[in-house]
Formats: structure tokens, sequence, C-alpha cells
């Protein structure tokens, strides 16, 4: 017989949980950590973060490698450039030379960019890029990245490149680097659960390849970490929009090339599109705050996770067990609706039952566990959109819909923003479904590409067939649409 039971009392209950100075307030990431979003500051607080990347990956290899970033002695000016006149000096010290002016020009030409920030040559170098936005919020994608990804299978020597291969000016730059600190203990604070396992077999086999060269690592780690990132969190909400009601598996987003013109019914057929993903995203915030009180049930003792396993867990469970569950969850509905007595002037529970019951979603739902989870999740959408919580839910949802809107989407005008590839990034995913192969067939790519969450309608493949036949990239077996195979680019 399992043991099912709701913690309402005790030191880790809803009521210890939710009640600060007899206030209720929403809390997440207790008893389950499932996004590193936030409320305050809001999402598109960080555009130019999410555009660039560079901050996330250099506390993502400050991670590796358990170091902190370096804290520099003028904090008047900008870190690249503090970081940059930390260099020069200390290459200065190590090197004699008449003509001081001369060699530091000659190293900033070589070895920074024209907004001062230090070049990617070596992969040491990564652990010194640092963010645009000085809140320290956004380093929490960074901490979601590696708990979801590189935990398990991470290892801290495959980043120690050999410094004794590169030229002599490298050497010296790298020698001239201010040393980083150590971080603090790993154990603190709890790991983010990964919903999506088969999505980081995925990851580990195409890091596995990338880490391969070093040269395209270097060019092309944000671009890896940043899909890998966005394709997550989309299929994350996605899978939170199903309710459990259906086997999880990666659902591709429909994309077209950035360079294309495109109709609205070319659009009405991509099943999966940003318009989807940007209004499931809205909630986002709903469904977080539903999985958080759900985990306060557990089963034999554990926690049961999100609405998959949930649905999983009840359904192994035999009549006397699933009825205990049922009233388990029954009861956190109430202590939902009893603790929430403010809204809107003209809203109120009544009002949200009515339009509970009118919902076509709810109305579909024939098992009464995925009736009463839905409901759960309205009740709690619907208080946030009608009370003062509404802005702290909408900035939530901006970590999604700002990352996606400024690195995957184009403006289409009457049609919206749509998901969209640049011929820069499909020509490094592509390298990514060859790996190690020379050449692959075209229609391999394309079931490649899915795997990893991308498709294209006809017209699409047929601009990408285009392109690779431009910068021969096609070798042909015969004329026939299967005998033809994409190169390698390295």
């Amino acid at each position: 017989m399992m043991e099912i039971e709701l913690y309402k009392t005790g030191a880790n209950s809803l009521e210890k949980r939710y009640f600060k100075n007899k206030t209720f307030s929403h809390v997440t990431g207790n008893q389950i950590k499932l996004l590193p979003f936030k409320t305050n500051p809001s999402g598109d607080t960080f555009s130019d973060d999410f555009k660039s990347f560079h901050g996330v990956i250099g506390e993502l290899f400050r991670v590796f490698n358990a170091k902190t970033q370096v804290e520099l002695k003028n904090t008047d000016g900008s870190f690249k450039i503090e970081l940059k006149e930390t260099i020069l000096k200390n290459a200065i010290d190590k090197v004699e030379t008449e003509n001081i002016e001369e060699f530091k020009n000659m190293l900033t030409n070589l070895f920074f960019d024209e907004e001062h920030g230090l070049t990617k040559f070596n992969i040491k170098t990564l652990s010194y890029m640092n963010f645009i936005n000085s809140n320290n919020a956004i380093k929490e994608v960074s901490k979601f990245i590696f708990d979801l990804f590189l935990t398990d299978d991470f290892n801290q020597n495959s980043f120690n490149e050999d410094v004794s291969k590169e030229n002599l000016l490298h050497q010296l730059i790298i020698q001239c680097l201010p040393e980083l600190p150590d971080a603090a203990s790993k154990s603190k604070g709890s790991s983010y659960n990964n919903l999506l396992p088969e999505l980081k077999v995925q990851f580990i086999e195409d890091f596995a390849f990338l880490k391969t060269n070093n040269s395209f690592l270097l060019k092309h780690v944000e671009d890896f970490f940043k899909y890998y990132y966005f394709h997550y969190l989309s299929q994350m909400v996605l899978r939170f929009n199903d309710f459990g009601s259906t086997v999880t598996k990666i659902k591709p987003v429909y994309y077209t090339m950035d360079w294309e013109t495109l109709s609205e019914n070319r659009l009405s057929s991509h099943t999966i599109s940003w318009k989807k993903l940007n209004s499931y995203s809205e909630s986002i915030f709903a469904h977080v705050n539903t999985i958080e009180l759900l985990n306060y049930i557990h089963v034999d003792g554990k926690p049961i996770g999100d609405y998959q396993n949930i649905v999983l867990i009840y359904n192994d469970l035999n009549p006397e067990e699933k009825e205990k569950f049922e009233d388990c969850l029954c009861e956190l509905i109430t202590f939902y609706s009893e603790s929430i007595t403010v809204f809107d002037t003209g809203k109120n529970w009544e009002d949200c039952e009515r339009l509970l019951n009118l919902d076509l979603i709810y109305g579909k739902f024939e098992v009464k566990v995925l009736k009463d989870i839905y409901s759960l999740w309205f009740k709690i959408k619907y208080q946030f959109e009608n009370s003062s919580r509404s802005k702290p839910y909408n900035d939530y949802s901006k970590w999604y819909s700002q990352f996606g809107k400024v690195n995957y989407t184009k403006n289409r005008g009457r049609l919206g923003n749509t998901t969209i590839l640049s011929q820069e990034l499909l020509l490094f995913l592509t390298r990514i479904c060859i790996g190690s192969e020379d050449k692959i067939r075209l229609k391999t790519l394309w079931d490649k590409l899915k795997d990893r969450g991308i498709v294209f309608d006809e017209t699409t493949k047929l601009e990408i067939t285009k392109l690779f036949e431009k910068i021969n990239l096609i070798e042909k077996k015969s004329d026939s649409g299967d005998a033809q195979y994409v190169k390698s680019t390295i």
C-alpha cells in the first residue's frame, strides 16, 4: 500500500512556506526547481545579454572550474576596459621593451575587439567573459544550463587546453590573465530538475562533437548553448501545456530562413510556431506555481514531479490509493482557494468557476485527476491575471518570450513574429548534425534537425537546398532527391 500524504503542517509544509506574517505569498523552487526566471527583474531587462550570451557562457565556464568572476580594483569603468588594462599592464611587466606604446597597441589590435572585449583565442579566455547587465539574477541561467546538461557527465579536465601549443603571444596573454577566485561549495542551493532527459542525451552527443575542435568550439560556443537553452525551454512550455495528457516526446518547432518571405497560408500550416509558443509561455508562471503546490503531495515520502510524472504515478495506484490521491488534490485546491481573497473589482472565485466550466480544454479531460490538475492551474492563472500580481506574472514570462524574440524570431509585419534561423546558425547546426561523418543524405539532415527540435516546410527546404548548392555543400549521386548529400564544412 502506497503512503499518500499532503504536507499541510510541519516545518516544510504548505502553511509554513506560504504564509509569512499571516499573509499568503506565492513561493517556488522549494519543492521542485524548474526555471531560473524571476518576477523581478523582468525578463526584458536582459535583452542585450540574451542576444550576446557572453556573460552566460563566461559564468558557465566559471561554474565548470568552480571559480567566480575576477574582482578588479578600478570599479568606475566597464569590466571589459578594466580587464583589458589589467592584462596589458601585466604583459608590460613581463616583457622588456623600449617601445611600450607600440607593444600595447599591437596587443590591443591582436587580442581585443572594438568594444575592448578580450577575443576568444583559447578555452581559458571564456571564463573572463562578463554580463552586460550587472543584475545577478541572470547568473541563474548559467547554473540552470549546468544543472540540466552537465552535472552528471562533465569532466573538468576536458577543458584544460594545452597552453604550450599556443604561440608565444598567446601564451603571454594567458599568463597575464588575472587569477579567478575560488567559488563557494557547489553543494550550496538545490539543483534544477531536468524534465526532458532525452534532450540531454542529444545535447551530450552534440557537445562531445563540438569539443573535438577547439576553434569550432570557440567560434560557436554561444550559438550552441543558446540554442539548447531555447530548445529546452520551448519543449518545456509545450510539455506544460499538455497537463500530462500525452506521452512525452520532442515536438519540433517550425522555422523559416531569415531571408524568406512568408505568407499567411504557409504560416497556418506550421503546427508549432512562435505564435503558439509565445501564447503558451504567457501562463508559464501559473504552471510553475501549480507544479510547486502539487509537490506538497508526497507518495511514499517523495515529491511527485511534473504533470507527466504525476499521471504516471497515479496510473500505478490501486483504486483505494487513487481515491486518497484525489482527496489530497481536492484538499490542495481548497487550501489555495481559501488562501487567496483579494481580486480586481468584480472578480472572484465564483466567476473563476463559471469560466472554468465553460473552458473547452477542461471539458475534454475525462480522468478526474487531470480535471483537478487543470482546475488548480486555471485558478492560479485566474488570480494572477485578475489581481495586483498580474505585473510580476507577465514579467516572469518575459524571460522566455524576450529571449526567443531577440534570438530566433523576425517581425513579419501583419503576420507578427515568426521563428527563423540565420544562414550562419543553419550552417552551424548542419555541421553538428553531420558530426564526424564526411557527408550525410539531405533527407537524413532533415531528420537529424527534427531530432533537435527544428522542422521546415517544403518551401524552406527548397531555399536551404539552393543555398547549399550555391556554396558547394551539395553532392549529387544522381538526379534523384534521395541521392543528394550534404558535405561537411570542416
